[in-house]
This record gives C-alpha cells, structure tokens and sequence, in this order.
C-alpha cells in the first residue's frame, strides 16, 4: 500500500487478486473507493454483501469494516480519501461507473505517482479532489439508490442470478414500481436498462470463462444463460466486436 501525506488523499494502490483470494475484514479511517478494472466476486461492506463485476466500484465510508472474496481473477485500484466533515457523506455500496471519470481519473493519479515529476504532490491533491467532486455528483443523481432497500435489493438479486431468466415485472413489483417507472429509474441509475444490465454481466461472465477454463462455446452459452450458442455468438459478436473463439485465441497469445 502506498501512503501519501496529505489533506485529500491517504492512499492509493492497483493490485491483481487471483481467483479464490479474498481480502480479510479490515477498515480504514479514511473514504475507500475500489475500482473493479476487471475481473468479479464479492464485498461484505459492513453487514451488507454485494456481487461486483468488472467496471463497477466500491464506496466504503471511514471505520466500516469490509472484506472481498474473488471469484476470477480481480484488477482493481484502490484509492483511500480524506473525509471532509463539510461534505455530505458518501454513500456505501457497489455501482456502475460508466459514464463517469472515476476510472481515467484513478489512472491519472497512478501515472502521476510513478513518474513523481516536479510538483506531483500537488497534482495528485487536485486529481483526488476532483475524483471526490465526481463521486459526489455522481451519488447526488442516486439518492434512491442509497436509501431505497427494496431498490437496491432488485440490484443485488440480479448479480446473483444473472445467469437466470429475470422477471423483471416481477422485481418491479417488488420493489414497489410500476414496470415502465421501474425500468425508467433502473436506467437513471444504472446508465443501461435492466436488460442490458444483465446482458453485460453474462457477456462479463463469459469473457472470463473463455480465458480462464477450456469450457466449449456452447457450455459456456448455457452456463452464462443463454437460450443457444447461436444466440450468444451474436450477441457476443455485437456487443464485443469478436466472436467468442476470436476473443479466446486473442486471450492466449
């Protein structure tokens, strides 16, 4: 872990976790943003549990105990910040980060401290303070998010079975919606409908089977909750740019 004095940021690291590593419960005092570069499991934050794949992030406020347990193999940044006590409070949890700057702005931070040129202590105090800035605003356009339980809990039985055929009116209904508000506040949210969000978590589901087991493409089509191959094929090809046997040798040179 690397250290930084200062009055924005605490620390800030990337590491690769393996899969069937976890990480032991432990806290900060400080904010803890984990970015999911890549790969997916699970994070105990406080007494919730949350599933997390690859382009989602963490928020877990100062003293809140937490622990990961991965299920492939997991790229993620870790960046600790400083609460502020004029600022309203984080919310805790796991969400999408696309569309946002969290991730080039984590990477920024990173190349500015490998390469330490002059006055890098004071870049990296203004690109933490723009990552807080980006994460307020960001969870300032979510408060049902934050305090909506039976929302939140749509969310998190769809990481869970993902590779399962959703009902979405059903979950609608759940979560106290009508379908059409639901998918409307879904999208707010999420950035994508309830159908592509289950989309990108098989297709997420099935990039990391192809790397990582010799599993037929048909196995894993079936595996990750598609009607048939032909089906994954396309859909695999559409949203990746690649047939999944291209994906596959790419991924073994």
């Amino acid at each position: 872990m690397m250290s930084i004095q200062g009055p924005e940021l605490a620390f800030m690291f990337r590491a690769t976790r393996q899969s069937g590593e976890g990480v032991s419960p432990h806290h900060h005092q400080c904010y803890e943003l984990v970015y999911y570069v890549s790969g997916e499991g699970t994070t105990h934050i406080g007494d919730r549990e949350w599933a997390f794949l690859q382009g989602e992030y963490a928020i877990i406020r100062p003293h809140t105990v937490h622990s990961e347990q991965h299920h492939s193999t997991v790229d993620v940044i870790c960046i600790g910040l400083a609460a502020q006590h004029h600022d309203p409070p984080l919310e805790e949890g796991v969400f999408n980060g696309a569309g946002t700057r969290i991730l080039p702005t984590s990477l920024h931070m990173l190349a500015e401290l490998q390469e330490q040129q002059p006055r890098s202590d004071r870049m990296l105090e203004l690109l933490a303070s723009q990552l807080r800035i980006e994460l307020q605003r960001r969870h300032a356009s979510l408060p049902s998010v934050s305090v909506d339980d039976s929302f939140r809990y749509t969310l998190n039985y769809m990481k869970e079975h993902f590779t399962q055929k959703i009902d979405f009116a059903a979950l609608a209904a759940l979560a106290g919606f009508s379908s059409d508000y639901y998918r409307h506040r879904f999208k707010a949210v999420t950035g994508r409908s309830p159908m592509q969000y289950i989309l990108d978590m098989r297709l997420g589901h099935a990039r990391m089977l192809l790397q990582h087991t010799a599993l037929t493409v048909t196995a894993i089509a079936m595996e990750c909750g598609f009607s048939n191959d032909a089906q994954f094929c396309s859909l695999f090809k559409r949203e990746c740019g690649c047939t999944p046997g291209q994906f596959r040798k790419r991924a073994e040179e």
